[in-house]
Formats: C-alpha cells, structure tokens, sequence
C-alpha cells in the first residue's frame, strides 16, 4: 500500500495524470527530471510533483511500473483500466471513472493506507459525517503524530481539479459528509470490470467466490458506503453484462467468473469511447 505521506501534500490534479497517461501509453522511460520535462508535470525543487502524481496513479490502477533500462528511471506502462481511461476519458473527468480511480485508492491492496482507514477501516467509528479534525486524530490514532496526516485526502473530493465530480464527499455545515456510490444499471459494465479486477487481484486462480468473500476481502461495499440490500442490487445489475453470473439458490451468493479483468477493462474503453463527451 501507498504510505501515509506518498503525496507529499500535493492533490492529484486531473490534467497531470492525463499527462502521465499520455507519456505511459506512448512508451516514455525515464528519471523524475526527464519525465517532468516530457509531460510538464513540476519537479522544482519545492514543487516536485512527479513522484506524487505516479503514485496517485498507480494506486488508482491507471498505471502500474515496468522493469526500466537504469538505476533511477521510472517505466509507468497502462493497466487495463489505464487503458480504458487514457481511449475514453483521459482528463478523467466522468464522475464514474472518478469514483474506480476513488474504489482503487482505497483497497488493502494496492491502494493508499489513508485512503483505506478512512473509507473502509473508518466507516464504523467515523461514520458518514465527521469533521476534518476527527479525520486528523483518527489517522494520528493509526499512524502517529506528524505535520498532517489527513494531507489533501478530503480537498481530492472537494476541488474539480482532483476528483470532485465524483461527489464522493460534500460539505455540510461545517461538516464533511460522504456520499453514497452511484447506484444505477448504466454502472453494470463499469462495476463489473471493477469486480473482476478485484477477482484477479484477491482471488487468482478461482472461478467462483461468494459474496461474503469478496465483502471481507476487499471491503468495497464499505468504499462505496452501500447496505448489503444495495451490494446485491449492484451484483444483480452487474450479471446483465455478461462478465459475471450469479449463483442465488445459496447463501451467500456464489459468484461465477465470465470474463478476464483485461476484457472487461477493454469493453469499458469501447463504452466510454462511445459515450458523450465528459470535458475537461
């Protein structure tokens, strides 16, 4: 997982990414210096973002790093959802694609420990609605003290130049309130890619799993702040897609693998190609 300071305070800002997707998916190799001067992503003495924009990108799954050709030289290389992402909406700016970067950032595995604590670990004892000060202490309370251990893990959701389209969070009343994940039969593709991702990732080799499993493995119901009535209707509206099918004559359910993680990614790509225009 992402350490609690891989941001080095900075936000993942949308139009650096799509930068970084950009020098990915054309084969750029190189040191933080050279990247920063192919993609203009800062890397001054004060404003070195190009390590901290890598990382947002590899813990929300757009980019994972190849083996590179020297000693201090970054390889990022698209991931499937990369992929995805950098065919249909590279500058990240659909609310949907905002929240699977959000959903990865937030997995035990690969994803950023902040993030998890917050939004997995922390739904119980911190709730739905907190202030910015019970975040601080309840990472302090994990981590330790340090200059801020929230850093910009709340403006992420709250500025349009990170991820705010999503609504993952609101303000309220002096409050931070978290907001339900969409819940729609047009999120069936995307979520069921998203599954199928966990399946690989969590559950390599199986062709089934129940839901039970994948709920205390992973932890996305808690991501996506949802009962256990709206998991089974997500599911329900994710078997129309064809990637997946589910066993209901048990409980829990028994889930049934129908597609690889990197077809499903491919057949998001093709969905948000044809979809209209996000902007940037």
């Amino acid at each position: 997982m992402l350490p609690i300071n891989f941001h080095k305070t900075f936000l993942p800002e949308r139009r650096l990414l799509a930068a970084l997707l950009e020098y990915a998916a054309l084969g750029g190799e190189g040191s933080y210096q050279e990247i920063s001067q192919a993609t203009s992503i800062p890397m001054g003495r004060s404003t070195g973002k190009v390590p901290a924009i890598l990382d947002y990108a590899r813990g929300m799954n757009l980019v994972t790093l190849g083996r590179s050709s020297g000693s201090g030289k970054k390889k990022p290389r698209l991931t499937g959802f990369g992929q995805a992402v950098y065919t249909g909406d590279r500058h990240l700016g659909r609310p949907l694609v905002q929240w699977l970067a959000h959903m990865h950032l937030c997995l035990p595995r690969g994803g950023a420990a902040a993030w998890h604590l917050v939004f997995v670990s922390g739904r119980a004892s911190l709730g739905s609605r907190f202030s910015a000060a019970q975040v601080e202490q309840y990472l302090v309370e994990h981590f330790g003290p340090g200059r801020s251990r929230t850093g910009p893990l709340l403006r992420t959701y709250l500025e349009d130049a990170a991820l705010g389209r999503a609504g993952v969070l609101s303000q309220r009343q002096g409050e931070v309130v978290r907001c339900r994940a969409p819940l729609d039969v047009q999120c069936a593709l995307p979520y069921a890619a998203f599954v199928l991702e966990l399946w690989e990732r969590f559950f390599s080799g199986r062709g089934q799993i129940t839901v039970d499993e994948l709920v205390a493995e992973t932890g996305w119901p808690d991501i996506c702040l949802w009962s256990c009535q709206e998991l089974e209707q997500a599911l329900e509206w994710m078997e129309q897609s064809g990637l997946l099918a589910l066993d209901r004559q048990r409980r829990p359910w028994i889930l049934e693998k129908r597609a690889t993680a990197t077809e499903a990614w491919q057949e998001l790509g093709r969905w948000l190609e044809e979809a209209a225009p996000a902007g940037g």
